[in-house]
């Protein structure tokens, strides 16, 4: 399922130069890189990032688990003390069974650490009140939470969700899945697909009253969901980094992600 929208063609030209540009932080090879990486993370489920001192008050260790040794000063790990214990990163792709009214993103295809590159397209949808993920594709509207469990959240309850709008979500979401209006016949890959959907519904509640970057597909794309994917940007990079070499040591002064 690609859906060539115009939401997709426009966040992901944004998107994609900047996702490029940060991914290759360390060689080998872009190709080869993600190759690897896709075949480690398909045999395992998704690890926690560490973040960590030891020797050095400069310089954080980014891991999936603790060395044994040191990379800075090649201490033994266990039997020295680190100036800042292990602690875990927090990340800014979520379950959305756990997140209700918030609209949620998705590679079309896998999911985002583990299969997104350049040529996967995005997919979105919205929770109810209790998590439950409502999204419209070729095959009609889908209820339930599956395949759900690692993607972008945005809540919604802090942008402009009034008790009115509220008290109509649920029962416009069940609506809208029952309308003729969304079945697997009127999908149209380029004008009447998942963002439709999402924009029509939120319409619908009046939300787009309350918050004007929900009144267009561009506006709901620039102004809510790109500054949360350049979050999602900048984690993907680090996991796939550690995922390549164990670790990656971060400058506490720059940001900046270094191999030592």
């Amino acid at each position: 399922m690609f859906l060539t929208t115009h939401f997709i063609t426009f966040a992901l030209t944004i998107f994609h130069e900047y996702f490029a540009n940060v991914l290759p932080t360390f060689e080998p090879t872009q190709t080869n890189l993600l190759q690897r990486i896709k075949k480690t993370m398909s045999r395992q489920s998704t690890p926690d990032i560490l973040c960590w001192q030891h020797c050095d008050k400069l310089t954080n260790i980014l891991c999936f688990s603790v060395p044994p040794v040191c990379p800075l000063c090649h201490y033994n790990t266990t039997r020295s003390p680190s100036r800042i214990p292990p602690y875990k990163l927090p990340s800014p792709l979520t379950n959305a069974g756990e997140s209700p009214v918030s609209l949620v993103v998705r590679p079309t295809v896998g999911t985002f650490l583990r299969n997104y590159d350049n040529s996967v397209n995005l997919h979105i949808g919205v929770t109810d009140t209790k998590g439950t993920v409502y999204d419209y594709d070729e095959d009609g509207v889908h209820v339930g939470i599956a395949g759900w469990e690692e993607c972008l959240v945005i809540p919604l309850s802090n942008r402009g969700v009034t008790p009115q709008i509220y008290h109509l979500w649920d029962a416009t979401l069940h609506n809208l899945s029952q309308s003729n209006m969304w079945t697997k016949s009127k999908y149209i890959e380029d004008r009447h697909n998942c963002f439709d959907f999402v924009i029509f519904f939120l319409k619908q509640v009046g939300f787009s009253r309350q918050n004007l970057s929900a009144e267009s597909r561009s506006a709901l794309t620039h102004d809510i969901i790109l500054p949360q994917m350049s979050k999602v940007v900048q984690y993907i990079t680090l996991y796939r980094n550690i995922a390549s070499f164990s670790y990656v040591c971060q400058d506490v002064q720059t940001k900046s992600l270094m191999k030592k």
